[in-house]
């Protein structure tokens, strides 16, 4: 069992004979529906990451119902970490490190996780993470607009027509804005990337990354779940 955990909610991945077999969510406090989940599946061992903003009595649960790995600094990780600053180095972007070296582990990649904020992050084909660039994410650049002008409002929702250059109307010109904005970033970090690193692989992660995957689809590989399975793999690793 796999747990990721958010601000409000987790994500629970279970996997069988290594391979991914469900993905639920549940609210960081949902006591019952865990222990519901724990005694059907009666998992023989997990990794928790962020542990710190989870429930107590929920902690405890995990903790009592299998072999429990905790994704902390001293943990053992199936990648090179060559970051300057490794205390601070977020645990979703060396899960997501080691989940994309993985899956390709022949290439040199470029992952791109559409967050809160978006990251990108580059693990070479010899299995080292070398760091990467975080930039606003889509609801942060709408958000910011909003509150640090007097007349911009704030843009929740928006009709892929509004995505056009040029916007004709306010709202159309933030979303051209916030969207195109973002899609040239996208290309540039793929070409200064692969001027670097040859043989590039592109892959993508996080729930914004459907507002860009119909311009990208034939050139950046979807991978949803590849925190988890990055997690996962980590797991394997510390087997003890």
């Amino acid at each position: 069992m796999v747990i990721d955990i958010g601000n409000t909610r987790m994500k629970v991945a279970l996997f069988v004979g290594n391979e991914l077999d469900g993905v639920l969510f549940f609210s960081n406090r949902a006591h019952k529906k865990v222990a519901d989940l724990l005694e059907k599946t009666h998992p023989e061992r997990g990794i928790v990451s962020n542990v710190s903003k989870l429930n107590k009595p929920v902690a405890n649960l995990f903790r009592k119902n299998m072999d429990l790995v905790y994704f902390e600094q001293a943990i053992k990780t199936p990648v090179e970490i060559s970051y300057k600053t490794p205390k601070t180095l977020g645990t979703d972007r060396i899960a997501n490190a080691v989940g994309a070296h993985k899956l390709y582990p022949k290439n040199n990649v470029l992952i791109i996780d559409f967050g809160t904020c978006i990251k990108y992050d580059i693990v070479t084909k010899n299995g080292e993470f070398k760091g990467g660039s975080i930039a606003p994410g889509v609801q942060m650049r709408f958000k910011s607009m909003h509150k640090m002008t007097g007349k911009l409002p704030r843009i929740k929702t928006w009709l892929e027509e509004d995505e056009n250059w040029p916007g004709t109307d306010t709202k159309s010109s933030m979303v051209s804005g916030v969207i195109q904005g973002i899609h040239s970033e996208i290309l540039r970090y793929m070409d200064i990337s692969a001027e670097h690193y040859n043989n590039l692989t592109v892959i993508a992660t996080g729930g914004d990354f459907m507002f860009f995957d119909k311009a990208f689809k034939n050139i950046i590989f979807a991978h949803p779940y590849l925190t988890l399975q990055g997690l996962h793999e980590i797991l394997i690793h510390n087997k003890g």
